[in-house]
């Protein structure tokens, strides 16, 4: 091309350009900025199995059309930003709550999906522990055990407490027991759940009630084949769990306790069944000491040395008297027990115990008995003594369901036949029923077990409606009245709640 040529399309060129209006000023690209509001820096007293709702106004710069934006709401720990939980793909948060009690990050994410961008707002969530104090009730639905929890300030249950907690984790299978241990640290306290399913069940913190560990991990290192759970005896220096009839010394004279237990303790004869319904201890004042019952061997063992891995019966425990009483012999009873609890604790701590005893008949006794640890002022104050011996012919006794006493009540025994309530009087040798759940409900029923409430004045109650195919459990407070003869009177009841309820415990 010329040099003339090449000079005259230049000039064209600018011409052109100075024909375009330069408007680069006046034109940006609009993003589509997303402002979220209505959510508080903070929700305190949010409790587990309650609803929360939070509907948060959001906007953007093209007005209220939101048709592009995705939502999600997630949860973490506050203190290690762990546990992270989605818990709504909507705007608009609306559940009931299943978070363990603490402090928890709340966030909502807005995604814009013709951006790309991420939008979100955070809160805290502070979950407060509703499980301080209550009932522990542990329960069987579709073959799978449930723990629920009664709260007594509101009067309402906590449903499947542990698979709220837990994101539908099983406790196990076949229910047993629910034991509270409580000790001077909140951390080291714990709720043994028991289940004979060969796996044993598990053990929850005692503030969250979420998974702590296994109940299995009791017994790591021992190379222990099979569970069978069966009971957890408390003294003041030591702890006893009863495991397909043998029983194991956790050692707890330390804070926080031992996490395992020791091997198995052994007694003379090589074999023994400890029976797992015999409490000869004292839950709300601890004793020093324990006393348990062999149902292979049929005697007493009295652990006077907390130090030894054997078990001694009554007369040959060095420094434990026997006090003969001649109603029968604690080191060759000749019967088993099916239930035993205290029934009588006097000011210097000396303690009284009702049995209930089956012999090679299937005819049931009453035995009594009297234990005593360094007891104030009593001569011997290490003794244990039979007080009494009295076969109960009372056809409703004989074929009683659950038994339980308490020395808060002393001189009775309470039962359970059938829908009715009855109570004995241990001293007086006579029984009378007290509550009828067909008659006050005008259904048919049947009692599954009975327990009195630590340190207080309530029966608690399981039951079945029989006329239910399905949730035909349910659970009542008795409270007792002692004024102008003893009476009860039905406080607290909620129907249709499991299939099947197995155990209560007090937790305080």
């Amino acid at each position: 091309m010329k040099k003339n040529d090449i000079l005259y399309l230049a000039l064209v060129l600018l011409l052109i350009v100075g024909c375009v209006k330069d408007n680069s000023s006046e034109y940006h690209v609009v993003l589509n900025d997303v402002c979220i509001e209505g959510i508080e820096e903070r929700y305190e007293n949010v409790y587990v199995d309650h609803p929360l709702c939070i509907r948060p106004q959001v906007s953007t710069l093209h007005g209220t059309d939101l048709s592009h934006l995705d939502f999600y709401w997630i949860t973490y720990n506050k203190g290690n930003y762990t546990h992270v939980d989605t818990l709504a793909h909507t705007k608009d948060l609306d559940i009931v709550v299943c978070l363990t009690p603490g402090e928890h990050y709340l966030k909502l994410k807005a995604f814009d999906r013709l951006t790309g961008i991420f939008y979100e707002k955070e809160t805290v969530l502070n979950v407060v522990n509703d499980f301080t104090n209550g009932l522990l009730i542990l329960a069987e639905e579709a073959d799978e055990a449930i723990l629920d929890f009664w709260v007594p300030g509101r009067n309402e249950v906590i449903r499947d407490l542990y698979g709220k907690l837990e994101n539908g984790a099983s406790l196990g299978r076949n229910p047993y027991k629910v034991y509270f241990t409580r000790y001077t640290s909140e951390l080291a306290s714990e709720v043994i759940i028991m289940c004979q399913d060969e796996e044993g069940g598990k053990i929850l913190d005692n503030t969250t009630m979420a998974y702590k560990r296994d109940y299995t991990d009791l017994f790591f290192g021992m190379g222990k084949e099979g569970y069978v759970p069966q009971a957890y005896f408390r003294s003041s220096m030591r702890e006893y769990l009863v495991d397909g009839g043998l029983v194991y010394d956790r050692a707890i004279n330390s804070n926080p306790p031992s996490m395992q237990v020791r091997p198995a303790m052994s007694v003379a004869s090589e074999e023994y069944e400890i029976a797992a319904e015999a409490n000869f201890g004292d839950d709300s004042h601890s004793v020093s000491r324990m006393v348990l019952y062999d149902n292979r061997n049929q005697c007493f063992y009295t652990l006077y040395d907390i130090t030894s891995a054997f078990l001694t019966t009554v007369r040959n425990t060095s420094g434990m008297k026997y006090v003969k009483g001649g109603y029968f012999d604690p080191d060759d009873v000749g019967m088993q027990c099916i239930y035993a609890n205290i029934y009588s604790r006097s000011e210097s701590e000396a303690r009284e115990y009702a049995g209930v005893f089956v012999d090679d008949a299937g005819s049931r006794w009453l035995l009594r008995l009297g234990i005593g640890f360094w007891v104030e002022g009593a001569s011997p104050n290490r003794y244990l003594k039979d007080l009494g011996k009295l076969k109960v012919d009372d056809p409703t006794f004989q074929n009683a369901q659950s038994y339980t006493c308490s020395a808060e009540f002393p001189g009775y025994m309470f039962y359970s036949e059938g829908s009715k309530i009855y109570v004995y009087s241990i001293l007086g040798g006579l029984a009378w029923p007290v509550y009828d759940f067909d008659a006050a409900s005008g259904g048919h029923y049947v009692v599954d077990h009975i327990e009195m409430e630590r340190g207080g004045s309530r029966l608690w109650v399981s039951y079945r409606d029989l006329e239910q195919d399905s949730m035909a459990a349910g659970f009542a407070g008795l409270r007792i009245q002692t004024d102008g003869g003893l009476s009860m009177i039905e406080d607290i009841r909620h129907d249709n709640i499991a299939d099947r309820i197995v155990d209560f415990e007090s937790k305080y």
